[in-house]
C-alpha cells in the first residue's frame, strides 16, 4: 500500500476550482494524497486517516466559489479517536499552476522543505515554523541547498496586500504547485496570530479540541 503522510479534501460541494486547488496542492506536499469528500463526516476522515497512516488532514473550504481556508488537523490516537485541529490558514487568493507562466508539474514529491530569507520579520520566521508543523515540511535556511536538499521548497515572502504569499519550487528551481497568498494565521498549538502585514502578533483564543465548529467544512 501506498505510504500517505497528509490527506487532502475539501469541505462539501467544493467548486471545480477549489478540487484543480486541491490536486494542485497535494502534487507539492509530502506524501499526499486527494481524497474526494462526498459526504464524508468528520469521524469518516478520521478513519480514512488511520487506515492511511496519515499523520495530517487538511481540509480545504470553499468562499465564493474558492479556496477560501486550509484547516490542517492531526488524528489522535485512541481513546479521543478524533481530528485535533492544529492551525487554520485565511486565504487571500491562490494562483493555480496552470495559471503561471513557465510552471512545472511536480509528481510524487517526498519531502518539503521551507524557506524564509534570514532579513525577513519575525512574524514570518514564526510563520515557517507554523507551515513545518503543518505540512510535515523542514526548515531550510540556505536557497540553493534547499534545492538539492528536498523535492519541493516552499518559499515563503511578504505579501503586498497579504500576509505572505508562498511560492513552491521543484529541485530545478521552477514554480510548481499552487501560489497561496494567506491573509491570517492561527496556530492552535502555540496560541499564535498573525495578521495581514500591518497586524502586530497576538495571542490567539483557546484551542477547540474538534473541528466541529470550522466553518464550510
Amino acid at each position: 500500500m501506498k505510504k500517505v503522510r497528509i490527506i487532502v479534501t475539501t469541505s462539501h460541494r467544493p467548486t471545480q476550482r477549489v478540487r484543480s486547488f486541491v490536486k494542485d496542492l497535494v502534487s507539492v506536499l509530502p506524501e499526499a494524497e486527494r481524497l474526494t469528500r462526498g459526504k464524508a463526516t468528520f469521524r469518516d476522515l478520521y478513519y480514512e486517516a488511520v487506515a492511511r497512516g496519515a499523520q495530517r488532514v487538511i481540509i480545504v473550504s470553499v468562499w465564493k466559489g474558492n479556496p477560501g481556508t486550509l484547516s490542517v488537523y492531526e488524528p489522535l490516537e485512541p481513546p479521543e479517536m478524533e481530528l485535533r485541529l492544529m492551525t487554520r490558514m485565511i486565504l487571500e487568493g491562490v494562483r493555480l499552476s496552470r495559471e503561471t507562466p513557465g510552471a512545472q508539474r511536480a509528481y510524487g514529491a517526498r519531502s518539503l522543505g521551507i524557506y524564509v530569507s534570514p532579513a525577513a520579520g519575525e512574524d514570518l520566521h514564526r510563520l515557517a515554523d507554523v507551515l513545518a508543523r503543518s505540512m510535515l515540511a523542514g526548515i531550510a535556511v540556505d536557497y540553493e541547498e534547499a534545492l538539492s536538499r528536498f523535492d519541493v521548497v516552499a518559499v515563503v515572502n511578504r505579501g503586498r496586500s497579504s500576509l505572505a504569499e508562498i511560492e513552491f519550487r521543484c529541485s530545478t528551481g521552477r514554480v510548481c504547485g499552487p501560489l497561496l497568498r494567506l491573509a491570517s494565521v492561527v496556530d492552535y498549538d502555540t496560541g499564535l496570530r498573525l495578521y495581514r502585514a500591518k497586524g502586530p502578533l497576538r495571542e490567539a483564543s483557546p484551542s477547540p479540541s474538534k473541528g466541529s465548529g470550522d466553518r464550510g467544512t
